[in-house]
């Protein structure tokens, strides 16, 4: 009957015989019933024929030659591979011994020849047949074993994770709280009963506890416990609207939570139950609120911050403009009064003068420039520069120094230094002019020497940056490793003998390293006592792709026209904007000095008047006039030149003001002006801005300075040193000059700021102050300027309050001014 249901065809069947007719009758046979056979003449081809085949059945006769079938039995039988191949033995043999010994050596049937070949099929196909229902059983019990080791490894990974997931929910730092899909409390944890304040015996319940059941029920445990109600309200809330996904705060006592609940459903959207967690934000909530207060803090203290930041850069300003305002006149007149004649020992005042004006001036630059280096607020100017240009103009400017020392002075330009560069020609002429004047300063005998060469030997490439090193090395004093690590600190020097012996701020070589790490670059310095010292600083720079407007052969080409006066080798008419009286004589007296006639104005709407009666090629143009000032009259001539019609060319356009904040040059050129020249205005200066635009080249860029420090005002009502420099440049301008003050500009102007302060007109109070405090220093008239300066920062500042009471002491002050004046004028 199984061998009905089990189908055991195609399965392999090895005959062994040494017969060849019973093996090969046999091999027929069973291959016409569809069995695989193989065949077999003694016990050794048998073996190898099951290593090679696999066999599901062998027929094998005992009585084999060399080696019996019961040897091979026992051979396969001691076989793991081959133990449960089934063995049919066939012999001729009967008795039971036979038999016996056949099936105690593991065979699995014995069959007697003369064979029957209805037997054997039978036989075959039965042991074949329970070959197949022992491998299927085994297969089964091999897999039941198998899913009871899986069953029984999953209930541990199911307990170890539930423990896992206990020991998580007890240690989370959220209250959780679940209910299953027929309401019943499912989860919770302790920290749930900790932040709402419920026992926890009330939600586990005791063994002996008989209303467990009852409080098992979500609803019954509401209504039963005696819970907080903002608690009770949410919990049913959401009870009763599951599906809905829920968050948000809630305040307990004096605690804050925040919360989340979420229905839990299958993948299937089968609803499984309701989870809450809460979170104590407590800490948080009072943490943002601290921030809060913090940044309003913050805040307003950024905003006071600004406001002095910004009051601060007013006071700079006006400090700035207030400071080059008198140290224009004495250096000016100094200037035109060297150009007289005078006998050797007027001389060296006037020089003395000369060299203590330009070492204020030094001061008061080192000053304004560091704090703007400090403030982040300085921008470099890159454009096209010629390096040797540079370098020739700081040897032609430091060469007379030299000579005065007989110091050795020389220039080593290597070869393969590009000609022109990108960069920020003023900032390096200032590093390497600091650091020259430096050396010619602190070397007495020797030689000071400038070296310009590549980083690295490779030729740059237009597309690719590259360093280029300066060196300045002297023979000077040195400098020791203590005084080294000092050396490019701020207000630094190397000692204090040193600072009053050779003087100066401290500040030039720290503004040196901080304008060449902004320009990508380092500075550094090699030195020994009294054997001298090397400085040297790298710049990141590019080849130029425009030739520079102003390069070495200018620089050259200087000297050839250094004879005669300016006026006469290069003819101009020039006019004068500015509104303070002083200041036009002064200015006047400089073109005068380099053989020029300007003409003066005092405002811009009388620049325009005169462009339209007179061609003019150059308009020196004050930036702070009334009626319309100078950055309205340059906007309006660039703009609106051709309305004119003045049958010219429009004239170049120079911005003159004693203001040298950040941003002062740029406002200047926005406005349509193609210069600037910072006041005090010096005599170098001036004559050669004109020459280059006279020659139709482009001005140098100019140092712009943009913090200064106070100044003494004298305790006397004039400063007579202000009267000597005044009549030193002519002993017949301190009249004119006077005459100007106390007769026409000033009695005007304190009318002015009269109606001002009544009108409440800060903006006209500040303006006529500032005019009246300019004249008032220039006459050496101290302590109405000052008093005039207070009353120009109030009307800056919009603040009317002790205006009146301020009147009243410049126009005290202003009486005792005149009387002293008046003394020196008869």
């Amino acid at each position: 009957m199984q061998a009905n249901v089990i189908d055991v065809l195609q399965s392999t069947v090895i005959v062994v015989d040494d017969n060849p007719d019973i093996r090969h009758e046999l091999a027929s046979a069973l291959m016409n019933q569809g069995y695989i056979v193989k065949t077999a003449s003694d016990g050794s081809e048998a073996l190898l024929c099951v290593q090679l085949h696999s066999p599901d059945l062998i027929l094998l006769d005992i009585s084999l030659a060399e080696m019996s079938g019961y040897e091979v039995c026992r051979i396969l039988k001691a076989d793991i591979t081959t133990e449960d191949i089934p063995i049919i033995f066939t012999s001729s043999n009967d008795r039971i011994q036979e038999k016996l010994q056949a099936f105690a050596i593991g065979g699995a049937d014995y069959i007697i020849k003369p064979l029957q070949i209805s037997e054997v099929f039978a036989r075959v196909h039965l042991h074949l047949a329970l070959r197949q229902l022992q491998k299927k059983l085994a297969q089964k019990n091999h897999e039941l074993s198998q899913a009871v080791l899986d069953r029984n490894r999953m209930l541990r990974d199911l307990q170890r994770t539930n423990l896992l997931l206990h020991a998580q929910k007890e240690a989370a730092i959220d209250g959780i709280f679940a209910v299953d899909e027929q309401g019943r409390i499912a989860s919770f944890n302790r920290r749930f009963c900790e932040m709402w304040d419920i026992p926890h015996d009330l939600l586990i319940g005791k063994e002996s506890d008989s209303s467990l059941d009852n409080i098992a029920l979500l609803r019954t445990f509401l209504i039963k416990s005696d819970l907080p109600d903002v608690l009770v309200n949410l919990l049913e809330s959401t009870y009763d609207d599951p599906d809905v996904i829920r968050c948000g705060e809630i305040i307990y006592r004096d605690r804050t939570f925040d919360y989340y609940t979420s229905p839990v459903s299958s993948e299937q959207n089968k609803f499984f139950g309701l989870i809450w967690c809460f979170r104590d934000i407590t800490a948080k909530k009072q943490a943002e609120l601290r921030q809060l207060q913090l940044m309003e803090a913050l805040q307003k203290a950024k905003e006071e911050a600004e406001e002095a930041v910004s009051t601060k850069a007013a006071f700079l300003a006006m400090m700035s403009h207030e400071i080059r305002t008198p140290i224009n006149g004495v250096i000016g007149m100094t200037q035109l009064l060297a150009g007289t004649d005078v006998n050797p020992e007027q001389a060296k005042y006037i020089r003395t003068i000369q060299v203590s004006g330009e070492m204020l001036l030094s001061v008061i630059n080192d000053i304004l420039d560091f704090s703007k280096i400090e403030s982040g607020k300085l921008e470099l100017d890159n454009a096209p520069l010629d390096v040797r240009a540079v370098v020739r103009d700081i040897y032609d400017v430091q060469l007379v120094k030299a000579q005065e020392k007989k110091l050795k002075f020389e220039v080593d330009m290597h070869s393969n230094v590009p000609t022109y560069i990108v960069g920020d020609v003023t900032r390096i002429r200032q590093i390497l002019l600091n650091l020259v004047s430096n050396a010619l300063k602190f070397t007495d005998t020797g030689s000071v020497r400038i070296e310009v060469r590549l980083m690295l030997d490779e030729i740059p490439s237009p597309e690719h940056p590259f360093q280029l090193l300066f060196s300045v090395s002297d023979t000077g004093i040195g400098i020791t490793e203590e005084q080294m690590r000092r050396l490019f600190q701020p207000f630094s020097q190397a000692t204090a003998s040193t600072a009053r012996k050779y003087g100066g701020t401290g500040l030039g070589l720290a503004i040196c390293k901080k304008l060449v790490e902004i320009m990508g670059g380092k500075i550094q310095v090699e030195s020994k006592t009294d054997l001298g010292s090397t400085f040297s600083f790298t710049v990141t720079t590019q080849i130029a792709k425009e030739q520079p407007v102003y390069n070495f052969l200018d620089v050259m080409n200087k000297s050839t026209n250094l004879e005669g006066r300016l006026g006469d080798r290069l003819p101009l008419k020039i006019l004068i904007a500015e509104d303070n009286l002083i200041n036009q004589e002064l200015a006047m007296a400089m073109l005068i000095k380099m053989g020029y006639q300007p003409d003066v104005v005092d405002n811009g709407l009388a620049v325009l008047e005169a462009l339209q009666v007179n061609h003019y090629d150059l308009l020196l143009l004050d930036v702070q006039m009334p009626e319309m000032d100078g950055l309205e009259t340059a906007t309006y001539l660039v703009n609106h030149w051709h309305e004119l019609h003045t049958g010219y060319e429009r004239p170049t356009i120079i911005a003159m003001t004693a203001s040298a904040m950040q941003g002062d040059r740029e406002i200047c050129l926005r406005a349509g002006m193609d210069d600037y020249i910072s006041k005090p205005i010096m005599m170098d200066s001036l004559q050669r801005t004109i020459e280059k635009w006279a020659l139709g080249l482009q001005a140098d860029d100019i140092a712009i300075a943009s913090q200064n420090t106070p100044r003494l005002i004298s305790p006397s009502v004039i400063d007579r040193a202000a009267i000597k420099n005044l009549e030193q440049i002519n002993p017949k301008l301190i009249g004119r000059m006077v005459h100007l003050f106390t007769s026409e500009e000033a009695p005007i102007l304190l009318q002015n700021l009269r109606q001002a302060i009544a009108n409440n007109d800060l903006k006209e109070v500040s303006y006529a102050a500032h005019t009246l405090k300019g004249s008032s220093n220039i006459l050496g008239a101290k302590i109405l300027g000052k008093l005039c300066l207070e009353v120009e920062l109030k009307g800056k500042r919009g603040e009317n309050a002790g205006l009146s009471e301020l009147l009243i002491e410049i126009e005290q002050q202003y009486q005792v001014a005149c009387q002293e004046l008046a003394k020196l004028r008869g």
